[in-house]
């Protein structure tokens, strides 16, 4: 009877310490969204990273009456504190109204062990009427022995900006020049500069950029010819000047940037026509210095039969 007892309450110890064990749920989480900015419509992956930090700080605990760190042989239970592996069981990702998740909730993660890590990815898309902002996105893990939850805001942002297209300078006879930047704060792909114009051609006919870093500028040319050679314009052309690009996998357009090209005049028949007027200036000019000339200083006259040689000529002047 009394060995009966004794086993008991040693069994019931032994219980008690084993549903003693703590366990709470060291997870870091680290978020990154591609492309980092979104635009209007877009589209992005955001990519969660779990770790398990759960050996660095120790927090695997275990009390009763085998001490700090004992666990009763023959009880299957929580890992002791030297296995600090923790479960994960569902992850929750809440949209924002103008923001949407496209991907389901993840559940039965499955475990981390100590120091290491899981990634999660969620894709998302912007509605088209979003405005430009900074969006919190609520993420939340139910995981742990003890069943915990750890809650982040995870911050998206949002961003209209577009290409931006300027006049570089003065175009020259056969040229245009402009200033290309990218004023957004994320990197952009696949930009491609358009331009167009009613009676012209351009060399080349797209200028193709590529990868333009934030607030990065390129000047770039366009040669310009007339669509029908020969043929003469009157007055300046209006250019219509667009740019295509990619923010991560999504396209888009920026909107038209207008400006007036005056074409050349032909240099050979301008000089052609000025050729004979400069002739005929020169020759009036110096016909009329002749003239001036020829009034100005007359001959002398000559002196009368009978005078002396030494008298001085006598000069008629007017």
């Amino acid at each position: 009877m009394k060995r009966s007892l004794f086993i008991s309450v040693l069994l019931f110890l032994i219980i008690g310490s084993g549903a003693a064990y703590e366990f709470h749920m060291p997870v870091s989480i680290q978020a990154t969204i591609s492309p980092s900015v979104l635009m209007p419509g877009d589209e992005a992956v955001m990519a969660l990273e779990l770790e398990n930090g759960a050996e660095a700080s120790g927090a695997a605990v275990t009390t009763g009456a085998g001490g700090p760190g004992m666990s009763a042989p023959g009880i299957s239970g929580p890992p002791s504190s030297t296995q600090s592996s923790t479960p994960i069981n569902e992850t929750r990702l809440k949209g924002s109204g103008t923001i949407r998740i496209l991907t389901p909730d993840y559940k039965y993660v499955g475990m981390i062990g100590a120091g290491d890590k899981v990634l999660l990815y969620y894709k998302i898309k912007a509605e088209g009427n979003i405005s430009g902002g900074t969006y919190l996105m609520d993420f939340s893990i139910l995981g742990g022995y003890d069943t915990a939850t750890i809650t982040r805001q995870i911050p998206v942002k949002v961003d209209s900006a577009t290409i931006s297209i300027s006049r570089a300078d003065a175009s020259t006879k056969t040229a245009i020049n402009l200033n290309v930047a990218n004023p957004r704060e994320n990197t952009l792909n696949a930009v491609t500069i358009i331009p167009s114009a009613t009676g012209l051609i351009f060399s080349p006919d797209q200028y193709y950029i590529g990868t333009m870093d934030p607030d990065e500028v390129f000047t770039i040319s366009f040669l310009v010819n007339s669509e029908i050679q020969g043929k003469s314009f009157k007055g300046p052309v209006n250019l219509t000047i667009t740019s295509q690009f990619k923010n991560g996998d999504n396209w888009h357009n920026s909107g038209a940037f207008i400006t007036s090209y005056d074409l050349p005049q032909d240099d050979s028949k301008r000089s052609s026509y000025l050729l004979p007027t400069s002739v005929a200036v020169l020759i009036l000019l110096a016909s009329g210095f002749y003239m001036y000339r020829r009034k100005k200083i007359r001959p002398a006259v000559p002196a009368p039969a009978g005078m002396h040689q030494n008298q001085p000529d006598l000069v008629r002047i007017k």
